[in-house]
């Protein structure tokens, strides 16, 4: 095995692999048991072994290990599951499509889309996208801004609705189309809520939200604290759950550094508040999308892009 060139073992592969070995490695990773796996796949136990045992022919190595309680992914095992995963959210796509297309549906978009995206796009622009758009699917998922490089590279999502990455493959480009700023944010009944202007020194008195450790809130984070002459007191949690925050800022009198949009829907039902303070500058959000798509105005793609622009938040 040790001699065999990547291109000789992934034509072995293509050969002898199937998607029914895809989806038994995972059941076996998961229940920790192949009679479990076997169930799950509707195959006795002895047809499970047997196509176990072909896989791993296929690979040349052993992909679990047996203990005392059921079975355990080996090394190379642990090293595959999240390829094998990804290649069966793949075929997940391809039957999803194929179902579209025989419904009526014209296409499929794939859209990953940052919490900021979501919250403060989506959720304006895809009740109106769904009723205009009824021949197109779209399958959306919410994602960090550390996914955005691996999803481009395994060509994960056909539309990526985010901030201008730093780096870009010349085969995609980003249209910026939703302008976005920090906010300091605090429980709606907050006292310093009241105030028709918070001074520097008020905010360096509260304690702060820690900002998620990636992406770009850190940088402005410190950019800020730096204005107020130093860093305040913070609260030792760092989520990018919108719901996980906004519980801490309404049972207490922290603040939080926050982009608009991520806040916009709880803005506007009153659950949060505001302050009034010098704004803190951000990029605008927009979409990164193959530049073909562009130059294809009849295609799902293209078409996707243009309501979404048109469901822009005003």
């Amino acid at each position: 095995m040790s001699h065999i060139l990547p291109a000789q073992l992934f034509s072995r592969m293509v050969g002898r692999a199937r998607i029914k070995h895809l989806q038994l490695v995972v059941d076996i990773a998961e229940l920790q048991s192949l009679q479990k796996a076997a169930t799950a796949l509707g195959l006795s136990q002895p047809a499970a072994t047997q196509a176990l045992a072909e896989f791993e022919s296929v690979l040349g190595a052993p992909l679990f290990e047996r203990h005392a309680r059921g079975m355990r992914p080996s090394a190379l095992g642990m090293a595959l599951l999240p390829l094998v995963r990804n290649a069966l959210r793949q075929m997940q796509a391809c039957a999803h499509t194929v179902v579209a297309l025989q419904g009526g549906t014209r296409g499929l978009v794939r859209i990953a889309a940052i919490g900021a995206a979501v919250a403060g796009w989506l959720t304006t622009a895809l009740p109106p996208f769904a009723a205009t758009h009824p021949d197109i699917a779209l399958d959306i998922q919410e994602v960090s801004a550390d996914d955005l490089l691996g999803l481009i590279e395994r060509d994960s999502a056909d539309l990526l609705l985010c901030r201008e990455p730093v780096s870009l493959p010349v085969s995609h480009s980003f249209t910026p189309v939703l302008e976005d700023h920090f906010v300091v944010v605090a429980r709606a009944d907050h006292p310093l809520a009241a105030l028709d202007v918070v001074p520097d020194r008020l905010l360096a008195t509260h304690i702060w939200l820690t900002p998620p450790l990636t992406g770009i809130a850190p940088h402005e984070f410190a950019e800020l604290f730096a204005r107020l002459g130093g860093m305040p007191s913070t609260c030792q949690m760092s989520t990018r759950s919108v719901l996980l925050s906004l519980a801490l800022l309404t049972h207490s009198d922290m603040l939080a550094l926050t982009p608009f949009n991520l806040i916009r829907s709880f803005l506007d039902e009153g659950r949060i508040a505001v302050l009034r303070t010098a704004s803190v500058s951000l990029a605008p959000l927009g979409i990164v999308a193959r530049a073909e798509a562009l130059s294809q105005p009849a295609s799902a793609v293209a078409r996707t892009i243009q309501g979404l622009r048109e469901g822009v938040p005003l």
